[in-house]
């Protein structure tokens, strides 16, 4: 059988341009909504549904289990409080974004199915969560959780239908194609991509 090239993904990326992707898209809005603890779970969020699409991380920053749910904290120290970002921050809202089109798309998904979340719901989704049930300890600091954890569970408890993936990533049910076709369509595969 020969051998499928894999698509190259853009990942580990800063941070803080992914944050202010979502805080322009958020500005956009007739009314603005990402606080900081929003921001913090749609973070997570893009960070969990690439790790489970592409097997990379999408920004190079740990996730970890915070009290108040999953958290990357270097993001977190830049916002904290309860106001809404985008009328607080300006300058993220007008800072160039620096993101390969390809995130851009990736980014424009998942913030097309959690834009609408309030904070408290977004809140409650990611406690609901295996990774950050698994991997919080009260009382504890920083604790990491782990990417394996984060790919795990989207890839094996997240329904397809409730995930966002990379736009060069598709999914075929397990009983798709048969050996033979899967022989065929992984040679001819490889025959386009290399024209």
């Amino acid at each position: 059988m020969n051998e499928v090239p894999q698509p190259a993904f853009s990942h580990d990326l800063d941070v803080h341009a992914v944050a202010n992707y979502f805080i322009r898209l958020d500005a956009l809005r007739l009314e603005p909504d990402v606080t900081p603890l929003k921001l913090a779970k749609l973070l997570y969020l893009a960070q969990a549904n690439y790790l489970a699409s592409t097997g990379q991380r999408l920004f190079s920053e740990d996730v970890e289990a915070f009290d108040n749910g999953p958290v990357v904290h270097r993001e977190w120290r830049r916002n904290s409080g309860k106001q809404i970002i985008a009328v607080r921050e300006s300058a993220a809202v007008t800072e160039e974004v620096d993101l390969p089109g390809n995130v851009i798309e990736f980014l424009d998904a998942v913030w097309a199915r959690y834009k609408d979340y309030s904070a408290s719901r977004i809140w409650e989704l990611t406690h609901e969560q295996d990774p950050w049930k698994r991997n919080y300890r009260p009382n504890e600091y920083r604790v990491q959780i782990p990417d394996s954890d984060m790919i795990t569970y989207f890839r094996e408890s997240v329904p397809a239908t409730e995930r966002v993936f990379h736009t060069s990533v598709v999914i075929m049910p397990d009983d798709f194609l048969d050996e033979d076709d899967a022989d065929a369509f992984a040679a001819k595969f490889a025959e386009s991509t290399q024209r």
